[in-house]
Protein backbone atom coordinates (compact mmCIF):
# COMPACT_ATOMS: atom_id res chain seq x y z
CA UNK A 1 0.00 0.00 0.00
CA UNK A 2 2.87 2.43 0.90
CA UNK A 3 4.28 1.78 -2.60
CA UNK A 4 0.88 2.66 -4.54
CA UNK A 5 -0.10 5.76 -2.91
CA UNK A 6 3.44 6.78 -4.12
CA UNK A 7 2.83 5.21 -8.13
CA UNK A 8 -0.59 7.00 -7.89
CA UNK A 9 0.41 10.66 -7.02
CA UNK A 10 2.93 10.31 -9.81
CA UNK A 11 0.87 8.82 -12.54
CA UNK A 12 -1.84 11.94 -11.70
CA UNK A 13 0.81 14.79 -11.41
CA UNK A 14 2.19 13.27 -14.38
CA UNK A 15 -1.08 13.78 -16.44
CA UNK A 16 -1.68 17.22 -14.73
CA UNK A 17 1.34 18.30 -16.18
CA UNK A 18 0.89 16.82 -19.55
CA UNK A 19 -2.80 18.18 -20.22
CA UNK A 20 -1.60 21.87 -19.19
CA UNK A 21 1.45 21.63 -21.62
CA UNK A 22 -1.44 20.54 -24.25
CA UNK A 23 -3.15 23.69 -23.17
CA UNK A 24 -0.37 25.29 -23.73
CA UNK A 25 0.63 24.31 -27.06
CA UNK A 26 -2.88 25.19 -28.20
CA UNK A 27 -3.17 28.44 -26.27
CA UNK A 28 0.34 29.68 -27.25
CA UNK A 29 0.90 27.85 -30.55
CA UNK A 30 2.87 30.99 -33.27
CA UNK A 31 0.59 30.25 -37.07
CA UNK A 32 3.34 29.90 -39.61
CA UNK A 33 2.68 30.73 -43.47
CA UNK A 34 1.95 27.19 -45.23
CA UNK A 35 3.83 28.70 -47.85
CA UNK A 36 6.79 28.26 -46.02
CA UNK A 37 7.06 25.12 -46.05
CA UNK A 38 6.16 24.39 -49.64
CA UNK A 39 9.35 26.22 -50.66
CA UNK A 40 11.42 24.51 -47.73
CA UNK A 41 10.18 21.63 -49.60
CA UNK A 42 11.64 22.40 -52.89
CA UNK A 43 15.09 23.54 -51.99
CA UNK A 44 17.43 21.02 -52.11
CA UNK A 45 18.18 20.69 -48.14
CA UNK A 46 22.05 20.84 -48.05
CA UNK A 47 22.01 24.27 -45.97
CA UNK A 48 24.97 25.25 -47.64
CA UNK A 49 24.30 28.85 -46.45
CA UNK A 50 25.42 30.02 -50.32
CA UNK A 51 21.98 32.39 -50.40
CA UNK A 52 23.23 34.16 -47.86
CA UNK A 53 21.36 32.63 -45.15
CA UNK A 54 22.02 29.95 -42.08
CA UNK A 55 19.99 27.02 -43.82
CA UNK A 56 17.33 26.20 -46.23
CA UNK A 57 14.14 27.06 -43.55
CA UNK A 58 15.65 30.34 -43.23
CA UNK A 59 15.50 31.28 -46.58
CA UNK A 60 12.20 30.04 -47.33
CA UNK A 61 11.28 31.99 -44.60
CA UNK A 62 13.01 35.06 -45.89
CA UNK A 63 11.97 35.08 -49.44
CA UNK A 64 8.00 34.15 -48.51
CA UNK A 65 7.72 37.15 -45.63
CA UNK A 66 10.55 39.51 -47.04
CA UNK A 67 9.56 41.12 -50.83
CA UNK A 68 13.12 42.00 -51.25
CA UNK A 69 14.34 38.69 -50.94
CA UNK A 70 15.36 37.07 -54.08
CA UNK A 71 13.80 33.56 -55.55
CA UNK A 72 16.91 33.07 -57.67
CA UNK A 73 19.12 32.54 -54.54
CA UNK A 74 19.77 28.96 -54.47
CA UNK A 75 22.64 28.01 -56.96
CA UNK A 76 22.51 23.89 -55.74
CA UNK A 77 18.70 24.24 -56.29
CA UNK A 78 19.11 25.65 -60.05
CA UNK A 79 16.87 27.42 -62.47
CA UNK A 80 14.17 24.69 -62.05
CA UNK A 81 14.40 25.72 -58.26
CA UNK A 82 13.85 29.39 -58.53
CA UNK A 83 11.25 29.22 -60.88
CA UNK A 84 9.05 27.09 -58.94
CA UNK A 85 9.87 29.39 -55.90
CA UNK A 86 9.00 32.87 -57.96
CA UNK A 87 5.33 31.36 -59.15
CA UNK A 88 4.74 30.55 -55.33
CA UNK A 89 5.95 33.75 -54.41
CA UNK A 90 4.67 36.07 -57.00
CA UNK A 91 8.54 37.09 -57.69
CA UNK A 92 10.69 36.66 -60.82
CA UNK A 93 13.63 34.77 -60.60
CA UNK A 94 16.75 35.58 -62.86
CA UNK A 95 18.69 32.87 -64.67
CA UNK A 96 21.21 30.82 -62.75
CA UNK A 97 24.24 29.83 -64.37
CA UNK A 98 25.05 26.26 -63.65
CA UNK A 99 28.77 26.08 -61.75
CA UNK A 100 30.76 23.18 -60.09
CA UNK A 101 33.59 23.07 -57.88
CA UNK A 102 37.55 22.32 -58.86
CA UNK A 103 40.23 21.16 -57.12
CA UNK A 104 43.35 23.76 -57.78
CA UNK A 105 46.18 21.31 -57.19
CA UNK A 106 47.28 17.64 -58.63
CA UNK A 107 50.56 17.38 -56.64
CA UNK A 108 51.22 14.55 -53.42
CA UNK A 109 54.22 13.90 -51.94
CA UNK A 110 54.50 10.47 -53.19
CA UNK A 111 55.02 11.33 -57.12
CA UNK A 112 54.46 14.98 -57.58
CA UNK A 113 55.42 17.33 -54.46
CA UNK A 114 58.63 16.96 -52.08
CA UNK A 115 57.67 16.59 -48.34
CA UNK A 116 59.19 18.69 -45.64
CA UNK A 117 58.04 15.95 -42.85
CA UNK A 118 55.71 13.43 -42.00
CA UNK A 119 52.40 14.50 -40.61
CA UNK A 120 51.09 12.37 -38.00
CA UNK A 121 48.29 14.49 -36.09
CA UNK A 122 44.76 15.51 -36.42
CA UNK A 123 42.87 14.47 -39.85
CA UNK A 124 42.24 18.09 -39.88
CA UNK A 125 43.46 20.35 -43.01
CA UNK A 126 43.37 23.53 -40.84
CA UNK A 127 45.20 21.91 -38.34
CA UNK A 128 47.84 20.10 -40.70
CA UNK A 129 48.26 23.54 -41.97
CA UNK A 130 48.97 25.38 -39.07
CA UNK A 131 51.94 22.87 -38.28
CA UNK A 132 54.69 24.87 -40.12
CA UNK A 133 52.26 25.07 -43.27
CA UNK A 134 51.76 21.49 -43.61
CA UNK A 135 53.90 18.48 -44.77
CA UNK A 136 54.46 19.62 -48.16
CA UNK A 137 57.44 21.02 -49.66
CA UNK A 138 54.65 23.33 -51.79
CA UNK A 139 52.90 25.47 -48.77
CA UNK A 140 50.17 26.41 -51.70
CA UNK A 141 49.06 22.72 -52.35
CA UNK A 142 46.45 20.12 -50.70
CA UNK A 143 47.25 18.96 -47.40
CA UNK A 144 44.99 15.97 -48.38
CA UNK A 145 42.95 15.34 -45.40
CA UNK A 146 39.80 15.64 -46.77
CA UNK A 147 37.96 18.72 -45.39
CA UNK A 148 36.41 19.49 -48.64
CA UNK A 149 35.10 15.94 -48.77
CA UNK A 150 33.43 15.89 -45.13
CA UNK A 151 31.80 19.14 -46.00
CA UNK A 152 30.03 18.53 -48.90
CA UNK A 153 26.35 17.52 -48.44
CA UNK A 154 25.72 15.82 -51.74
CA UNK A 155 28.75 13.47 -51.61
CA UNK A 156 30.10 15.23 -54.81
CA UNK A 157 33.65 14.84 -53.34
CA UNK A 158 36.42 12.22 -53.01
CA UNK A 159 39.81 12.09 -52.35
CA UNK A 160 41.79 10.17 -55.13
CA UNK A 161 44.54 8.05 -55.61
CA UNK A 162 46.83 11.07 -55.31
CA UNK A 163 45.15 12.16 -52.32
CA UNK A 164 44.12 15.19 -53.83
CA UNK A 165 40.24 15.77 -53.97
CA UNK A 166 38.00 14.43 -56.88
CA UNK A 167 34.85 16.68 -58.05
CA UNK A 168 31.84 13.97 -59.25
CA UNK A 169 30.27 15.96 -61.85
CA UNK A 170 27.08 14.57 -61.46
CA UNK A 171 26.75 15.23 -58.04
CA UNK A 172 28.23 18.89 -57.81
CA UNK A 173 25.73 21.83 -57.45
CA UNK A 174 28.28 24.32 -56.73
CA UNK A 175 27.01 25.25 -53.54
CA UNK A 176 30.38 26.30 -52.20
CA UNK A 177 30.99 24.21 -48.49
CA UNK A 178 34.11 22.99 -50.18
CA UNK A 179 35.84 26.36 -50.87
CA UNK A 180 34.71 27.09 -47.02
CA UNK A 181 36.35 24.14 -45.68
CA UNK A 182 39.51 24.69 -47.61
CA UNK A 183 42.13 26.64 -45.51
CA UNK A 184 44.29 26.62 -48.46
CA UNK A 185 41.92 27.95 -51.09
CA UNK A 186 42.64 24.61 -53.31
CA UNK A 187 38.85 24.10 -53.96
CA UNK A 188 37.07 26.78 -56.47
CA UNK A 189 33.92 27.02 -58.33
CA UNK A 190 33.91 27.22 -62.06
CA UNK A 191 31.21 27.75 -64.87
CA UNK A 192 29.92 24.79 -65.79
CA UNK A 193 30.63 25.83 -69.39
CA UNK A 194 34.03 26.22 -68.68
CA UNK A 195 36.32 25.07 -71.05
CA UNK A 196 39.62 24.48 -69.17
CA UNK A 197 40.47 24.90 -65.50
CA UNK A 198 43.89 25.69 -64.05
CA UNK A 199 45.12 22.97 -61.58
CA UNK A 200 47.66 25.02 -59.65
CA UNK A 201 47.69 27.25 -56.49
CA UNK A 202 51.56 27.84 -56.32
CA UNK A 203 52.33 31.57 -56.58
CA UNK A 204 56.26 31.20 -56.41
CA UNK A 205 58.40 31.84 -59.23
CA UNK A 206 58.75 29.17 -61.83
CA UNK A 207 62.31 27.88 -60.60
CA UNK A 208 60.97 27.87 -56.76
CA UNK A 209 58.02 25.99 -57.86
CA UNK A 210 60.04 23.15 -60.20
CA UNK A 211 62.12 22.61 -56.77
CA UNK A 212 59.41 21.52 -54.75
CA UNK A 213 56.54 20.48 -57.54
CA UNK A 214 56.60 19.03 -61.16
CA UNK A 215 52.82 19.93 -61.70
CA UNK A 216 52.99 23.52 -60.62
CA UNK A 217 52.58 26.19 -62.83
CA UNK A 218 55.92 28.20 -63.83
CA UNK A 219 54.15 31.07 -65.35
CA UNK A 220 55.57 30.30 -69.07
CA UNK A 221 52.75 32.38 -70.21
CA UNK A 222 51.82 30.29 -73.31
CA UNK A 223 48.72 29.98 -72.64
CA UNK A 224 48.31 33.75 -72.47
CA UNK A 225 49.32 33.71 -75.69
CA UNK A 226 47.06 31.28 -77.09
CA UNK A 227 43.96 32.75 -76.30
CA UNK A 228 42.51 34.84 -78.75
CA UNK A 229 39.98 36.80 -76.02
CA UNK A 230 42.33 37.83 -73.63
CA UNK A 231 40.90 35.62 -70.71
CA UNK A 232 43.70 34.55 -70.11
CA UNK A 233 46.47 36.21 -67.81
CA UNK A 234 49.32 35.57 -64.98
CA UNK A 235 48.80 37.02 -61.76
CA UNK A 236 51.54 36.51 -59.59
CA UNK A 237 53.59 33.96 -61.36
CA UNK A 238 50.29 31.76 -61.44
CA UNK A 239 47.78 31.35 -64.86
CA UNK A 240 44.71 32.21 -63.76
CA UNK A 241 41.22 32.27 -66.11
CA UNK A 242 38.78 35.11 -66.32
CA UNK A 243 35.40 33.46 -66.78
CA UNK A 244 33.53 36.99 -67.54
CA UNK A 245 35.53 37.42 -70.85
CA UNK A 246 36.16 33.37 -71.69
CA UNK A 247 33.97 32.61 -74.92
CA UNK A 248 34.19 29.00 -74.11
CA UNK A 249 35.55 28.85 -78.16
CA UNK A 250 34.51 25.17 -79.54
CA UNK A 251 37.80 24.89 -80.96
CA UNK A 252 39.57 25.58 -77.29
CA UNK A 253 43.10 26.92 -78.23
CA UNK A 254 44.13 27.18 -74.27
CA UNK A 255 43.46 23.61 -74.52
CA UNK A 256 46.41 23.12 -77.74
CA UNK A 257 49.29 24.79 -75.99
CA UNK A 258 51.55 22.39 -74.52
CA UNK A 259 51.32 23.23 -70.79
CA UNK A 260 54.54 21.28 -69.40
CA UNK A 261 53.46 21.09 -65.95
CA UNK A 262 50.19 19.85 -67.42
CA UNK A 263 48.12 22.64 -65.00
CA UNK A 264 45.57 23.19 -67.62
CA UNK A 265 43.56 20.66 -68.03
CA UNK A 266 39.85 20.69 -69.77
CA UNK A 267 36.87 21.16 -68.03
CA UNK A 268 33.20 20.61 -67.80
CA UNK A 269 32.47 22.21 -71.10
CA UNK A 270 35.05 21.43 -72.95
CA UNK A 271 34.91 19.72 -76.77
CA UNK A 272 34.78 16.37 -77.35
CA UNK A 273 37.93 16.29 -78.73
CA UNK A 274 39.78 18.00 -75.85
CA UNK A 275 38.49 15.02 -73.61
CA UNK A 276 38.78 12.16 -76.37
CA UNK A 277 41.22 13.14 -78.82
CA UNK A 278 38.78 12.22 -81.38
CA UNK A 279 37.43 14.79 -83.78
CA UNK A 280 33.68 14.86 -83.21
CA UNK A 281 33.39 15.61 -86.68
CA UNK A 282 35.01 11.92 -87.88
CA UNK A 283 33.11 10.54 -84.57
CA UNK A 284 29.63 11.47 -86.39
CA UNK A 285 30.55 10.25 -89.35
CA UNK A 286 31.37 6.71 -88.31
CA UNK A 287 28.72 6.65 -86.52
CA UNK A 288 26.58 7.32 -89.60
CA UNK A 289 28.58 4.72 -91.44
CA UNK A 290 27.89 2.15 -88.83
CA UNK A 291 23.98 3.01 -88.92
CA UNK A 292 23.91 2.24 -92.72
CA UNK A 293 25.72 -0.57 -92.24
CA UNK A 294 23.15 -2.13 -90.13
CA UNK A 295 20.29 -0.93 -92.03
CA UNK A 296 21.48 -2.74 -95.15
CA UNK A 297 21.73 -5.67 -93.29
CA UNK A 298 18.37 -5.40 -92.08
CA UNK A 299 17.33 -4.84 -95.61
CA UNK A 300 19.14 -7.45 -97.43
CA UNK A 301 17.79 -10.29 -94.80
CA UNK A 302 14.62 -11.35 -96.07
CA UNK A 303 16.17 -11.68 -99.49
CA UNK A 304 18.69 -14.19 -97.89
CA UNK A 305 15.47 -15.79 -96.62
CA UNK A 306 13.79 -15.90 -99.87
CA UNK A 307 16.64 -17.52 -101.60
CA UNK A 308 17.45 -20.01 -98.95
CA UNK A 309 14.03 -21.03 -99.05
CA UNK A 310 14.29 -21.36 -103.05
CA UNK A 311 17.11 -23.38 -103.40
CA UNK A 312 15.78 -26.11 -100.01
CA UNK A 313 12.43 -26.20 -101.81
CA UNK A 314 14.41 -27.24 -105.43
Amino acid sequence: MTIVIPLLVLCGLGAAIGLLLALADKKLAVETNPLIDEVNDILPAGNCANCGYAGCGQYAEAVVENPDVRADLCTPGGNECAQKIAALTGKKAAEIKPVKAVARCKGCPETNCTTKYIYQGLNDCVAASNLFAGEKGCEFGCLGLGNCERACPFGAIVMGDLNVPEVIEDKCVGCGLCVTACPRNIMTIVPDLAVSVIRCQNRQKGGQTKKVCNVGCIGCRLCVKACPHDAMKVVDNLCEIDYDKCQFCEDAPCLQVTCKPGVIEPGYGAPIKALTGKDPEMVREAEEKAEDAVKAAKADAPKEEKKETAETEA
